[in-house]
């Protein structure tokens, strides 16, 4: 069974016993999701995101393997919630940091966008595949942006997270 395979508590009591390459598939799985998480709490489309909030998406995953020795993978999809849960403090603290600090914003549009696959869901295996997911990925995410934050929070958590509808 290859790393991909292995189911996310796998991986987390993996991580948990000091087992550095699961920790580093953690990171690797749920980079992108972080990211489009950060990206819908901030409410702002993925191609939007400036670069600074990929260090976010990275502080974020930070934080969990650094505190994983006091999670408790109750249920299949409670890391991806323990996950949606730390994006939202990160979240919080920056927009707390900001208002402290205006001068230093890091959410001002500069042109540093960040554009790299991690923060994109994978298209087709041809070009136009891939343009044609992308553009239904913007309209369907636009769509997102517009929802109030309730009905936001509740089809990220599902979709973004991966959540069951249970959990």
């Amino acid at each position: 069974m290859s790393r991909g395979e292995i189911p996310t508590s796998a991986l987390v009591a993996n991580a948990q016993a000091g087992d550095a390459d699961a920790r580093e598939e953690l990171f690797k799985r749920y980079l992108p999701r972080v990211g489009r998480m950060v990206a819908a709490r901030l409410g702002v489309p993925r191609n939007a995101l400036p670069a600074s909030a990929e260090d976010l998406a990275q502080e974020a995953l930070l934080r969990a393997l650094g505190a994983l020795d006091r999670f408790d993978m109750q249920s299949p999809g409670a890391f991806a919630a323990w996950m949606e849960t730390i994006v939202l403090n990160c979240v919080r603290q920056q927009f707390h940091r900001v208002r402290a600090a205006p001068e230093r914003c890091l959410w001002q549009r500069y042109g540093d966008l960040d554009l790299r696959e991690s923060f994109f869901a994978g298209g087709g295996s041809t070009p136009s595949a891939s343009v044609a997911s992308r553009e239904a990925n913007d309209r369907v995410e636009a769509a997102l942006l517009e929802l109030p934050q309730l009905y936001r929070t509740a089809l990220v958590s599902r979709y973004v997270g991966q959540m069951t509808h249970a959990e």
